[in-house]
């Protein structure tokens, strides 16, 4: 990002002004940046997996509805499967 390459070419300018250190001073302002910046990453990544989530469970009550309403279609008998096969038997004369 722009941003962080200008912040480290000016922390790169002022690591000479600090005397006896090779690196650029990383002091309260670079570790409360650097921890919002995980931050957002964090939090962006959490609502990622949430909408994810939410679709999916979406997606399974659309299938479950669907496959409700086929087979209740698919049986439009009045009776159960198995009391119209009773109702049937009792109608077989046995003798």
């Amino acid at each position: 990002m722009k941003e962080d390459e200008k912040w480290q070419a000016l922390l790169s300018l002022s690591a000479p002004t600090f005397a006896g250190e090779t690196t650029p001073p990383y002091g309260f302002m670079t570790r409360t940046l650097a921890r919002l910046k995980t931050e957002k990453r964090q939090q962006e990544l959490v609502e990622r997996i949430g909408l994810r989530a939410f679709l999916a469970s979406l997606a399974v009550l659309g299938v479950s509805v669907c496959l409700t309403f086929c087979l209740h279609l698919g049986n439009r008998g009045d009776l159960e499967p198995g009391i119209n096969g009773l109702i049937q038997v009792e109608n077989v004369q046995v003798s």
